[in-house]
């Protein structure tokens, strides 16, 4: 896309959850739909590392600070962070919607979305993960838990057709099983005659009286319409430097992540994590209901990142890493934070865990610890540091006082960026830009609350009823 000026009904920016399904649905009702994705076409069979550095954000090293620091890792690739997620897929809870209704006045009801949840079951081949392809982290975590005397834990639901466990979710599916947006809607909206331009930055955004004019480095596009689809750290900052609507400045706040952690463990016989669906199980304790337990696991390339060791310690675990599992606990949040522009260098983000959240999160990984030593490991590794982090006993850790600990010592990340352009604040009930006559938005950023839950198809169902509201006013 060279020297052109281009002209469509619609233009979509970013190619993840929310921009695809509103592009394709647009497409295929007849509108002339162009996609803008600033990431390439991802390539299959990159090592773990490279896949991290060419296909997420900034190489994966966007992060929020405040009382801590937590990663936030986001896809920068065709598909969006479809393409380097777990794939792990729930509705939207619905008391979530009724509080939108009920306390933030939204015009939208679950009622709306339900009927969508349907199609992307059908569209994504959305199934629980059958025992035999989950990693062994999670059938360990499950055997601990249940001598721990809980039953209730369940097969996660994901996006994947004819999966073998390749244990590559969040590195590019070597075999395409996964249903990322690339593989299971991009194809459809380029067949319907759909427009998608990838490695393609978008650098202006003006609002004419007719429509929205794009510029890139090189090209200019016109529309009709624009769908600002670029996630919830990048549409923000796509909307504060046009001054686009009349609340831009209130973009970029309202930032929840569902600061998430992992435990490790040691055990005597071959776990072999990379072996299998790493996000395979899922759990909700009676006494945490803001926790979700969820299997997880770090190729052994990247572990050293993510373990607070050094020396002998590290190496200790990386040799033994073929016994080694892991499993997860996500917080649905209840602080909020902001993302800016930082000139050079990209997002700046804010956030603080809460008190409360903070003591959850580090019960949510006790409990992992203790149904990991409940289940046989020899030792396990707690993602802390300043403190004992590796225990050998259950008793020792049941009885362990972590009450000095402060938020700064905890390893942690936050995969689901939410709420930065929240419906109420930036954008109105149906997605459209507060004082904007031809901008919506449609990606998480939207969302004005935590959920709890994998985001993904709250964020496509948002997708489809906008392509259906097209359809009856436009």
């Amino acid at each position: 896309m060279n020297d052109q000026k281009l002209k469509f009904d619609i233009l979509v920016i970013g190619s993840g959850a929310g921009g695809a399904l509103a592009a394709y649905g647009l497409q295929k009702q007849g509108f002339n739909v162009c996609m803008l994705e600033k990431g390439p076409w991802a390539k299959q069979n990159l090592k773990e590392v490279r896949a991290f550095t060419h296909y997420y954000k900034d190489q994966g090293l966007v992060g929020a600070f405040g009382n801590s620091f937590i990663g936030v890792p986001t896809g920068e690739v065709v598909g969006g962070t479809t393409k380097i997620n777990s794939g792990t897929c729930f509705d939207t809870p619905k008391e979530i919607v009724d509080t939108w209704q009920k306390h933030y006045k939204m015009n939208i009801a679950y009622d709306e979305l339900s009927p969508h949840f349907k199609t992307l079951r059908e569209l994504l081949h959305i199934s629980p993960v059958p025992t035999e392809n989950m990693a062994k982290g999670n059938l360990f975590f499950q055997k601990g838990i249940e001598a721990l005397g809980y039953k209730n834990h369940f097969p996660l639901h994901r996006a994947a057709k004819a999966c073998t466990g390749s244990g590559r979710c969040c590195f590019i599916c070597p075999k395409d099983a996964k249903q990322s947006t690339d593989v299971s809607i991009i194809p459809n909206f380029l067949k319907e005659g759909g427009t998608l331009f990838s490695q393609t930055e978008v650098t202006g955004i003006e609002e004419q009286k007719e429509g929205v004019r794009i510029t890139c480095k090189t090209s200019a596009l016109q529309a009709k319409k624009l769908i600002i689809s670029a996630g919830s750290l990048s549409t923000p900052i796509l909307i504060r430097k046009n001054k686009l609507g009349t609340h831009w400045k209130k973009a970029g706040l309202g930032l929840t992540i569902h600061p998430a952690s992992k435990v490790f463990g040691e055990f005597l016989e071959p776990v072999y994590g990379w072996r299998g669906v790493p996000q395979a199980l899922g759990f909700k304790h009676p006494n945490f209901p803001t926790l979700s337990f969820e299997g997880v696991f770090t190729p052994p390339a990247l572990s050293g990142l993510v373990m607070p060791l050094e020396g002998k310690r590290l190496r200790g675990w990386l040799e033994k890493y073929d016994h080694v599992g892991s499993f997860g606990v996500m917080l649905k949040d209840t602080n909020t934070g902001w993302v800016r522009a930082f000139p050079g260098i990209g997002p700046l983000l804010h956030y603080s865990l809460h008190p409360n959240d903070f003591k959850n999160l580090i019960e949510g990984l006790r409990f992992i610890g203790l149904s990991y030593l409940a289940s046989g490991a020899k030792r396990i590794l707690l993602p802390i540091s300043g403190i004992q982090n590796e225990f050998e006993s259950f008793e020792a850790l049941k009885q362990f006082n972590f009450s000095k600990m402060r938020p700064s010592q905890l390893y942690s990340m936050g995969f689901h960026p939410l709420g930065t352009c929240g419906m109420g604040r930036v954008v109105d009930s149906h997605l459209k830009l507060i004082g904007s006559n031809h901008i919506y938005v449609c990606d998480g950023s939207v969302v004005p609350t935590s959920l709890g839950v994998n985001p993904q198809i709250t964020i496509m169902a948002l997708a489809l009823r906008l392509s259906n509201r097209f359809s009856k006013n436009s």
